[in-house]
């Protein structure tokens, strides 16, 4: 995302997320700790029970260039 007041490319802060991983991602991020005898998940796929827009994103960005800085976000939703 850029600033309207420099044209510069903004800092990207923050993801909110509905989900930690999809059915497949967990087997690349998980923790050890966090995985059952088989290496499967001991833990639920979303811990929070967060839905933002339907398994969707909100991304916050900060324009720190700028004095007073400016924020932005994005969404997306699946």
């Amino acid at each position: 995302m850029d600033c309207e007041g420099y044209g510069r490319r903004m800092d990207h802060l923050l993801t909110v997320a509905s989900r930690e991983c999809d059915g497949a991602s967990w087997r690349i991020w998980l923790p050890l700790e966090d995985r059952d005898e088989d290496g499967g998940p001991a833990v639920p796929v979303d811990p929070t029970g967060l839905d933002v827009g339907g398994v969707g994103s909100v991304c916050i960005f900060e324009c720190r260039a700028c004095p007073d800085r400016p924020f932005g976000h994005s969404y997306d939703s699946d």
